[in-house]
């Protein structure tokens, strides 16, 4: 069964504003552990992107060492809720 969703112009320009700022940035630094955990809930189709994931040693805001890694686009999709 099908449902429709129907919405406003207003609403419609606001997502489509949304997703434009929402820009994949293949440079962007995250936290491996948060990644990681959540690809670990994730489908199986990107639970095998762990094991690709590089390690990049980095600090975080208080100064402490901490380990960071480059996402695929895919995966950036999925921790956004959009996958």
């Amino acid at each position: 069964m099908k449902k429709t969703i129907k919405l406003r112009e207003s609403e419609i320009i606001s997502l489509i504003k949304q997703v434009l700022n929402e820009q994949y940035d293949s440079e962007k630094l995250h936290s491996r552990d948060y990644v990681v955990f959540k690809l670990r809930q994730g489908p199986r189709e990107l639970k095998r992107f762990i094991k690709d994931l590089p390690h990049i040693d980095c600090v975080d805001g208080n100064g402490n060492p901490h380990t960071c890694t480059k996402i695929p686009e895919v995966v950036y999709v999925f921790l956004q809720g959009r996958y």
